[in-house]
This record gives structure tokens, C-alpha cells and sequence, in this order.
């Protein structure tokens, strides 16, 4: 295994700016950006870019016989897919393919009604009650940016599942997947195989054929929150846990350079970056809001982390504990968190420009995800079997007008929830900590 080493990108203004994350890619290891027009005439595009190190470590999944395989991967290729998704940590309610969705067999069969939340939990992915590793959950929650129907689950020792059914049904793809403090460990890109990323404790996986078999890439820090840049799957962000700052890849993820320049604040910790989508790849690309845990505030940069800045209206907010999500909706940006105003649900109409809390009802919320009907806010916290309330509201979008909701039986908000459709039916999957997977279909 290689030793890793720095790649430093920008001074980073915390005490963790002179820490050495990984080795340089080689000179011949160029990025691959997103063939744009590609997005708008191909359901699904290889660019094929890259080729690994010949002293990668590759772990075999659990397959059907339980065997591993060693055999080295080429290196990733870049899919065409939806643009601002789920990849990043936002949301997209029509899955992005170009063919039609396919059809959600609890729909089909009436198993899922409307407006109910279910618990869609595996058999085999403990949700914390019996195994103490397990006791924050069985990780994060991501979907496929192309294929709605595509959602993957990771971050603990219970491995790597998957769902082709829209969260109905879960199927362990890898049970070899690194255990890890409960950010949002996972991310995937829309290529074909799917390409799937999993950070563990010092070290993230990779896998360029769908979590059959993973390249191990260490790093010196833990990564917390990764996020795929919506236009080019080489590019990705994340914070780091319970440490001040910001980490970039531009090649897959095989080298991590910390980045934070002038205006970045000091203090906070477990930071969630995001892109924000502006509808052009070279300006999402350097496009970012930041949210930080316990100090700080959230900033934004529109130049890469190079300059940061804290938005009017929003300065000195912070997520709760383990939990923090965006909703986009063309020009508008939704946050929840306690801001300059209190607890709440901030928005900005102008793509981070300004910002105004629009659910000001009372009561804490901490995550926000949203349809092309409405916006949801709810409570969340980062706690093993804790009992912390549900408090669930909803507007009709724009915003303005928040109600209250049933949460049929939920008590611990999600540390991540997905958006998806089916072509009809909107729906989310959440991994509730440690009470495992809950779906709900909007009516």
C-alpha cells in the first residue's frame, strides 16, 4: 500500500490547513469533466478517464459465494445524469434518466398507500438495537443521480446494500466496506457500472463496477460528508469529522488536497459542504455553500474555496449534530439549522445571495428536503436509540406556509433521506439512525 502524502490546494485559515491527506496523482491521471451535451442526447455516457495505481489494494464483496477478487479496476468514467441530484446531497424528484422510470412494484401491488411512513429495514441490516457497532445506525443513504429506482445504503459494519425498487426491497451488495463515524459516508455517480465511494476511518473505497469490488485509497483524515459534483464525477468535497475544514478531490477521490482560503471561519467542526447548481458546469464547479457544526457559521465561494464569504442572512448557522442537507429549486436554496434567527428553515431565492427563515413555528429542525410541490423540514440528531421527538412540518412550496405532520412512529429524524420518483410518485427513503430504513410515498 502507498503511503499517503499532501496535495495542498489553497491555505487552509483552521488548525488542521497543514495536514497531509494523500498522494499526488500521477502525471498520467488527468480529471474527466462531464460531456455536457452529452447530458441532453444520451441516456447514459462512458468518457472513460484514468487508470488506478498498480499498488492498489481491491476488496471483493460478498457476492453470491462469499469469494474476493483481486483483480485490478480501470479507473472510473464519467455518466451522463441528472443535473443538481442526489448524488450531492440536494435533490432532483424526477430521477434524471432519459427512458421512462421503471414502474414501483408497491405501487403496483397497493403495499406502500400514500402519506404513511414504513419501515423498510432488511432483515440482516441491524438497525442498532442488538450490535453495540451498530448502535448509530447502519450508515448513510444515497441515491443513483440516473436511475431512480437506484439507492444504496453504507458507512458501518453491516456493509453495503442496495435497493433497485425505490427503497421497497434492500439486497447486501459488499459486507468487506469500512466502519465509520456517522456522516453521510457514501456518494455514487450515475456512470455504467455505477461508481461508488465509502469513507472509512482513514481511508476511502472505491468501486468502479456497482460495490462488487472496492479500491482502497488512505487518507490522513476522516472524511465526514462526501459530495459528487452534479456535472463531473471526478470532482468531489467533503468535511472532515470533528475537525475544522474543508477537503477537495478533482480525481475521483484518489488524492484529497484541504481547502479554505481567505474568509473561511475558524471554530467549526464536522463541516457539510454542497454544491449549488447555477445551470453551467465551470460556475457549479466553484459554487459551494459550507455548514458547519458547533461554532463557525455557513459560508459560500464562488471561486473553488479560494475566497468564502458568510451570506446575509445567514451568518453563524449551524447543523445539529451528525445531520445537514440543501434543497434546491432553480433559484432557490433551503437550509434548516439554528441561524442568526433561531431554529429554523432558511431560504434564499437568489442562489445564496440573501437568506430569510421562512418556518418560523417553533421548535428545532435540522434537515430539509423537498419535491416540486413542497418542502419538508424535521428534527434529527445524531444519538444511539434516542428518543428526541419528531417534529416533522411541510410547506407548499415556495415556502411560506409550514405545517405540521404525522410521523407515524418515527422518533429520530433521519441522518440522510433521499428524493426520488417513479414517474408518478414521489419518494423518500430515510435512514433514521438507529431505527432503521423509512419510506414514505407523497400523496
Amino acid at each position: 500500500m502507498r503511503e499517503p502524502r499532501m496535495t495542498a490546494r489553497s491555505e487552509m485559515g483552521s488548525a488542521a490547513s497543514n495536514a497531509r491527506l494523500t498522494e499526488p496523482a500521477s502525471a498520467g491521471h488527468q480529471p474527466c469533466m462531464r460531456n455536457t451535451f452529452a447530458l441532453l442526447t444520451l441516456a447514459f455516457v462512458v468518457l472513460g478517464c484514468g487508470e488506478t495505481s498498480e499498488d492498489t489494494n481491491v476488496v471483493g464483496g460478498a457476492g453470491g459465494a462469499g469469494a474476493s477478487t483481486m483483480s485490478g479496476p480501470s479507473g472510473p468514467g464519467s455518466g451522463a445524469g441528472s443535473v443538481g441530484g442526489e448524488a450531492q446531497g440536494g435533490d432532483t424528484a424526477a430521477g434524471g434518466a432519459a427512458e421512462p422510470p421503471p414502474p414501483n412494484p408497491c405501487i403496483v401491488d397497493g403495499t406502500c398507500p400514500p402519506g404513511e411512513w414504513v419501515n423498510v429495514t432488511p432483515a440482516g441490516m441491524d438497525p442498532g438495537l442488538f450490535e453495540p457497532s451498530l448502535e448509530y445506525g447502519a450508515g448513510s443513504i444515497v441515491r443513483d443521480p440516473v436511475r431512480p429506482n437506484a439507492m444504496y445504503v453504507a458507512g458501518s459494519s453491516a456493509g453495503l446494500w442496495k435497493s433497485d425498487d425505490y427503497g421497497n426491497t434492500f439486497t447486501q451488495l459488499n459486507e468487506n466496506v469500512p466502519e465509520a463515524a456517522r456522516g453521510v459516508l457514501i456518494t455514487v455517480a450515475g456512470t455504467t457500472p455505477p461508481t461508488i465511494w465509502i469513507a472509512g476511518h482513514l481511508v476511502v473505497f472505491k468501486s468502479i463496477d456497482d460495490g462488487a469490488t472496492f479500491q482502497e485509497i488512505p487518507v490522513d483524515v476522516d472524511l465526514y460528508s462526501l459530495i459528487l459534483d452534479p456535472y463531473d464525477d471526478d470532482h468531489l468535497l467533503s468535511g472532515l469529522h470533528e475537525v475544522d475544514g474543508v477537503a477537495e478531490s478533482i480525481d475521483g477521490g484518489e488524492t484529497w488536497a484541504l481547502v479554505g482560503g481567505s474568509g473561511f471561519p475558524s471554530g467549526g467542526v464536522s463541516w457539510y459542504p454542497f454544491f449549488i447548481d447555477t445551470g453551467d458546469a465551470a460556475t457549479t464547479r466553484d459554487k459551494w455553500i459550507a455548514i458547519p457544526q458547533n461554532g463557525g457559521g455557513a459560508v459560500m465561494t464562488d471561486d473553488g474555496g479560494a475566497t468564502w464569504v458568510s451570506p446575509n442572512g445567514l451568518e453563524g448557522l449551524n447543523h445539529a449534530h451528525g445531520n445537514a442537507r440543501i434543497h434546491q429549486d432553480g433559484q432557490s436554496l433551503f437550509v434548516a439549522g439554528e441561524g442568526p434567527d433561531g431554529w429554523g428553515v432558511y431560504r434564499s431565492t437568489n442562489l445564496g445571495g440573501s437568506w430569510s427563515r421562512v418556518e418560523t413555528s417553533g421548535g428545532t429542525v435540522s434537515m430539509v428536503w423537498g419535491t416540486e410541490k413542497n418542502i419538508y423540514s424535521m428534527w434529527a440528531w445524531a444519538c444511539a436509540a434516542c428518543d428526541l421527538g419528531s417534529t416533522l412540518k411541510s410547506s407548499p412550496l415556495p415556502g411560506d406556509s409550514w405545517s405540521a405532520m404525522d410521523s407515524g412512529g418515527l422518533h429520530m429524524g433521519p441522518n440522510s433521506i433521499v428524493v426520488s420518483s417513479d414517474g408518478t410518485h414521489n419518494v423518500f427513503v430515510g435512514m433514521m439512525w438507529a431505527q432503521g430504513l423509512w419510506r414514505y410515498i407523497e400523496p
